[in-house]
């Protein structure tokens, strides 16, 4: 009996990072089929470097990492999670995984002896992370070094959303899942929508789906397991 296409993996983060993703499910799911429409975009901006060096950096972002390297800024880093951590050791830091969220990532710098910090972002931020540490006895300055500009689908996405074929949609933020419930609302096709996080789950409740997954935890690694989930899921016989 023939069986049906696999359902299509549709990551709508900006174009550096759904390519990188995509690469993790196409080795970790052989056959998948991944269409990358980026629905925002990476805008670098001017900053300024405060005049008392860090102990130690903190990033939150791949794209702050970029923005580090390009810089010429080195040392430690306390990183939210491992797919940053491993940017960063790439672009030759010392990286520290909190393989975690923010929260995770508050507790593994305190635990450590760095009390004067550069936390490099983008212009929106989840949480408090920076207050957070401060009212412990940190000094952080705060750097925003890019910020997002939203993109339209692209047409292949418009097409494939007004189709019938299944799309798994992966959402690695609040932020991101905010702008699929703008971009993406009225879809004809079945979709499930797997989050990195509760928050991120709540702010993609605007869209209709079949399938709602959360990952375990806020990384690349539990969200694969979720997209091989959907997969396993919509792959009809």
């Amino acid at each position: 009996m023939l069986r049906q296409a696999l359902p299509l993996i549709l990551l709508t983060r900006p174009a550096a990072a759904s390519a990188r993703f995509a690469a993790r499910v196409q080795a970790e799911v052989p056959g998948a089929e991944v269409l990358i429409s980026p629905l925002q975009a990476v805008r670098p901006l001017e900053w300024t470097r405060p005049p008392a060096e860090p102990e130690a950096l903190i990033f939150t972002s791949q794209s702050a990492v970029a923005a580090a390297a390009k810089a010429g800024l080195s040392g430690l880093a306390y990183c939210v999670g491992d797919q940053t951590a491993e940017a960063a050791a790439g672009a030759g830091f010392r990286a520290v995984s909190a393989s975690g969220d923010s929260a995770a990532l508050a507790d593994l710098i305190l635990a450590g002896a760095h009390r004067r910090l550069w936390h490099l972002r983008g212009a929106l931020v989840a949480g408090d992370l920076a207050g957070t540490l401060r009212r412990a006895g940190c000094e952080v300055a705060e750097l925003v070094v890019y910020d997002t500009e939203a993109l339209d689908p692209t047409g292949a996405a418009l097409a494939a959303l007004t189709g019938t074929r299944p799309i798994v949609l992966p959402l690695f933020s609040p932020q991101g899942a905010r702008r699929a419930v703008l971009a993406l609302g009225g879809h004809a096709a079945p979709l499930s929508v797997l989050a990195i996080s509760p928050a991120t789950a709540q702010a993609a409740a605007g869209l209709t789906a079949q399938l709602r997954l959360t990952a375990r935890r806020p990384d690349a690694a539990a969200m694969l397991e979720i997209v091989a989930a959907a997969l396993k899921s919509g792959a009809m016989p």
